[in-house]
Parts: structure tokens; sequence; C-alpha cells
């Protein structure tokens, strides 16, 4: 490593809470807005932080998001199997356009689809309220209603069993509760990819009308099929689907018990529900490091030059706090209702299930305050455990009571 390597400030930054951007968004995205930073690797990328570089970088071919790739900005060691092992998140078009383009065609990610789903998202959501109640308060809000609901319902997508997913959310629950040693959470990671492969291969053979057999036996009628990207593509949709919504859940419930008048507001009028939905995925950006890049060529944008090789790591939460495009950027104004913000990413990356996330919260958030109006912390934000620094952001448990 270079000297002028060591002399770089480390990243990530860390949140003040978890409802707050760190203090260094601000300060480098007016002074320095695309800046040179040391990760614990010991590599150098760039952070971006002004959303029109951030949304310029997520639509240009030169910022491929190849993992593969030796100057992909990794925040740990990731071992090669699981550089090359990736799914279409981790390629470029046209490999990623013809893999995605598998999902989508399916129509479970559509609007229309995910209206029709919402009646059963209603079923799942009661359910989870109902064994809150029966607990009593105080209860975890986090794995009684954040991590459950999401992951109940990308499983009824996928067309994972219903006697299954207890098991699948005993692991996820290790992966991502915060409470289990780094062993555990390999080991999780382990049992977790055998399972996939051996649903996977029952798809194969006995398919049903879930996502998964749909994926199959798309990809064996252009015969393209291969059972190992197969797994890949189950994986990311299995974590793409509940890993980020439960973030979201539980720092939404919290964001609003936390702004009791934008909670009287959300109450008191059901039409602010949409405008709510966006400004929560703006305020939150629970997904904000998950758009790293990796420049192809040289990239002149600002003031620097990104050069072929260097990565890129593209902050969605300093974007989505920047005063040039949002008033009052660090203010919660359910009001505002601004579509500008890139919590959902943007381009050909855009999130696949970003309509089935916004009516998942829309559902929670509507049902909780109308079945627990209640409903408070247990405890001050300040004395809890959150997660920090990585792509989940959420806390690791969140009493409530009522």
């Amino acid at each position: 490593m270079t000297q002028a390597a060591t002399e770089l400030p480390d990243f990530p930054w860390h949140r003040g809470c978890p409802m707050a951007a760190p203090k260094e968004y601000a300060e480098i995205r007016s002074s320095e807005p695309i800046k040179k930073v040391r990760l614990a690797t010991g590599r150098v990328a760039w952070v971006v932080t002004r959303h029109e570089h951030v949304k310029a970088l997520l639509t240009d071919p030169r910022a491929s998001s190849d993992r593969a790739h030796e100057g992909f900005p990794y925040y740990i060691d990731v071992p090669q199997q699981f550089r090359t092992e990736g799914s279409f998140i981790g390629w470029d078009p046209p490999k990623h356009t013809l893999h995605r383009r598998m999902a989508a065609l399916s129509g479970d990610f559509t609007k229309q689809r995910v209206r029709h789903m919402r009646p059963r998202m209603q079923e799942i959501v009661d359910e989870c309220i109902d064994r809150m109640l029966e607990t009593g308060p105080p209860v975890d809000l986090v794995h009684l209603l954040a991590l459950r609901v999401p992951m109940t319902i990308v499983c009824e997508i996928l067309g994972i069993p219903a006697e299954d997913q207890d098991y699948l959310h005993s692991c996820t629950d290790i992966l991502f509760g915060g409470r289990s040693t780094a062993e555990e959470r390999s080991a999780a990671i382990v049992r977790v990819g055998k399972y996939l492969e051996q649903l996977v291969a029952r798809k194969e053979e006995h398919p049903e009308e879930d996502l998964v057999s749909r994926m199959i036996a798309r990809y064996r009628t252009q015969g393209n099929y291969d059972r190992r990207e197969m797994c890949n593509v189950t994986r990311l949709l299995l974590n793409g689907g509940h890993e980020t919504s439960a973030a979201m859940i539980a720092l939404s419930v919290m964001s609003l018990l936390e702004n009791p008048e934008q909670l009287a507001a959300y109450r008191s009028d059901p039409e602010l529900a949409p405008k709510a939905i966006e400004e929560l995925l703006r305020y939150l950006s629970p997904g904000d490091l998950a758009t790293s890049r990796v420049a192809l060529a040289d990239i002149e944008i600002g003031d620097v030059v990104i050069r072929e090789g260097e990565g890129m790591i593209l902050l969605g939460m300093s974007a989505n706090r920047d005063p040039d495009v949002f008033d009052r950027p660090d203010e919660l104004d359910l009001s505002r209702g601004d579509r500008t913000h890139l919590a959902f990413g943007h381009g050909v990356h855009h999130c696949i299930g970003a309509e089935i996330a916004r009516v998942e919260l829309d559902v929670v958030l509507s049902t909780l305050f109308r079945r627990i109006p209640e409903l408070r912390l247990a405890k001050p934000w300040q004395e809890l455990s959150y997660k920090d620094g990585n792509v989940m952001y959420g806390v690791y448990e969140m009493p409530v009571t009522w």
C-alpha cells in the first residue's frame, strides 16, 4: 500500500443513530463530493455522495457491477468462489439482461400482480400482529414482525413450502439477527445453500406454480439452464426479498414513533400513505451501501477522473439527503412524497422487487398502527443495538410495548 493510501480516511463511516446519515456524508458532499477512501481490505476506492453523480454513474455503462472484477470494492475479503459465483445483481448486460428478464417475465414483480398479492400480504401481517398481541408487551418487533413478514412473502413467491419456512427463518435470524458469531453465520450460509440446492432439484422434477419452477422452465426452453446459477439466483431473490425490507420495516416504525407529529398525520389521513412510503424510503435508505461499481474505462465526473479498474461506492443515503435535490433533507416530512430518491437504485439494476417492497411496507405500517394505536418503544432507541456499516442496516432487536 502506498503512503498516500495510508493517509486516506477509513470507510465505511457510521451513523450516529439508526435513522441518521453518517456526519461525514454531509461534510464531504459539500467539500469533496467524490473522494478516495481506504477500505478494511486495504484497497482504495472512491465514494460518491451527490445525487446527480450517483444517478449518472448508475446509468453509465462504464461503471460495472461485475463483482468478479479485480477492482470491485468489497468491504471485506471475499473468497474467489463468491466473486465468480454470483447472480444477476453482480453482472453487466447482456448477461445481466438475460437473467433479470427470466425473473421479470414471471410477472410476479409487476404492479398488477403485486395488487393481487395484497390480500395475502394482509393475512401474513395480521397473523404476525396476532402473535405479538398473544405474546403480550413488551415484544421484539424485529423478530416477530420485521423479519418474519418479508421472509414469509418471499418464500411464498419462490415456492418454498410453509413447513420449511421456520427453518429458513431460523437461519436468517442467525445471519441478520445480530446475536450470532462469525462461525454461526458461516454455518447458516452453508445450510441455506444446501437447502436451496435441494429446493431447486425438487422443482426440476416436480414443478409447481411458483417463481422458481417458472424460471427453470424458461431457462430450459432457451437451452441455457444451469442448476448452480439457478441456486444463486434463488439465493439473491430470497436475500433481496427480505433483508432490506426487514430493516425498512423496523426503522420506519422507529422513525414514526420518534416523530409523533408525522405519525399523527399518517394515521389521520389515509391518502397520505403513498407519499409517506416514498419519504420513508428516501429518509432511511436501508440499502445505502448496496450499489458499488468498478470502472471499465476512465470516467470523468465532477472534478475528478475515476481511472479504469478503480472501485466506486455510490452512497444512496447521501444522495437521498442531498440539499440540492431535497429541501430540508434531514427532516422526515411524510407530505413530501418525492419519487426522485434512489432508495431502489436506478437504471438497469433498479430493484426488481421495488413494488413488492412498497406495498409490503404500506400494509405493515397501516395495519400495525391501526391495530396497536398505543404502540411505543419499550426503551429509548439510544439503548438499542443495531447493525452499522453494512448493506443491511437495521436494529438487532426493537422491544415495543403498548
